[in-house]
């Protein structure tokens, strides 16, 4: 983080990128705790890539990329 920091020039934004770094790893912790509570269920794939130990944190906060076959078939019948 503080590599992506220090190559920003301005402090003002570099307080900017540091907050929304901030927000967005405690948005993803408080959403695994969410999740662990029982509030949300992943329903992707045993294969993707946020059933992956280090990368669950962000299976709430990256929306994109998920790979569940269902939902799949589920948009190729739609279009």
């Amino acid at each position: 983080m503080l590599v992506f920091v220090s190559m920003v020039r301005n402090p003002l934004s570099s307080r900017l990128l540091q907050a929304m770094i901030l927000g967005y790893v405690l948005l993803a912790i408080f959403t695994r705790m969410q999740e662990a509570r029982g509030a949300y269920t992943c329903g992707c794939d045993e294969d993707c890539w946020c059933k992956r130990p280090g990368l669950s944190l962000f299976r709430w906060v990256l929306p994109r990329w998920h790979k569940n076959e269902a939902i799949a078939a589920w948009k190729a019948s739609q279009a």
